[in-house]
């Protein structure tokens, strides 16, 4: 026995369809905003590695000619 879909079922499932878009429309905002803070995380932490191997080299750097200097 086929039973037919009636134009209620497609309005309902419509209203289902819209009501999880508007349920999931602030979880998405948040999600976002999370996003955004986590790659702000990671981009100071790389200048932060950037800066400190930066650091190490010139402490080498400095070192070499000191050593050269004094010899």
């Amino acid at each position: 026995m086929v039973v037919s879909a009636g134009p209620w079922s497609s309005e309902k499932a419509e209203m289902n369809i819209l009501e999880i878009s508007e349920n999931l429309h602030p979880q998405l905002a948040e999600n976002k905003q999370q996003f955004r803070n986590i790659k702000e995380k990671f981009l100071i932490t790389q200048v932060a590695y950037f800066l400190a191997n930066q650091q190490s080299t010139y402490r080498n750097i400095k070192s070499w000619f000191t050593l050269r200097n004094e010899s």
